[in-house]
């Protein structure tokens, strides 16, 4: 008698693991995609050319490496991959790419010039990080005269199961944030 009362229970918590599982997985790999793009993104010069420019700069090179990474991370479970990196049909997130001069150990410049709110791929996002936020993340000791490349990477992540009793708690989707800073020396400003 017992347990005809407590399983419904226990599926219910049971499916809301198995669903919060595959967002952790997908959630690892939002963080692995945006790793890997940064550490491509980090040897191209951001200095050169603009977002909107249709020619191949870093720019698109680093929203195309975006969507590759994130297509190899998930296995293919998240397939943004068009040959074309301004395409954003079936994009359900953005990828959004900044870069910083540093000059005395604070954001001189951030690229592309006169937008703080980053070169978004597709429109949908813009950065979270402000120069004041990348400025108390870098080590004033350490960092002196030097440039920094940020991938930001949103996935809004749909639930696979949208069962109404996870659905009535949690929004569906869900958005997935992740965002890497490495040095990029093409972003160093002339002191």
């Amino acid at each position: 008698m017992e347990f005809t009362l407590m399983l419904p229970v226990l599926l219910m918590m049971l499916s809301g693991l198995v669903e919060f599982g595959f967002l952790l997985n997908s959630y690892m790999d939002v963080i692995d995609a945006a790793r890997e793009a940064a550490r491509f993104a980090a040897n191209d010069d951001p200095t050169v050319g603009s977002p909107s420019d249709l020619t191949p700069n870093f720019w698109n090179r680093a929203w195309t490496n975006s969507r590759g990474s994130l297509f190899t991370a998930s296995d293919g479970r998240i397939d943004w991959t068009p040959t074309d990196a301004f395409d954003c049909t079936g994009v359900n997130g953005d990828i959004v790419i900044s870069a910083f001069g540093f000059l005395s150990n604070s954001v001189q410049t951030r690229y592309p010039i006169g937008d703080s709110d980053g070169a978004s791929n597709c429109g949908n996002y813009q950065s979270k990080l402000s120069d004041a936020f990348v400025n108390s993340k870098m080590d004033a000791d350490s960092i002196g005269n030097s440039g920094a490349v940020l991938v930001e990477v949103f996935y809004e992540y749909e639930m696979l199961m949208g069962l109404p009793w996870i659905t009535a708690f949690v929004p569906d989707p869900i958005v997935l944030y992740a965002y890497t800073i490495m040095p990029n020396t093409f972003a160093e400003p002339d002191p």
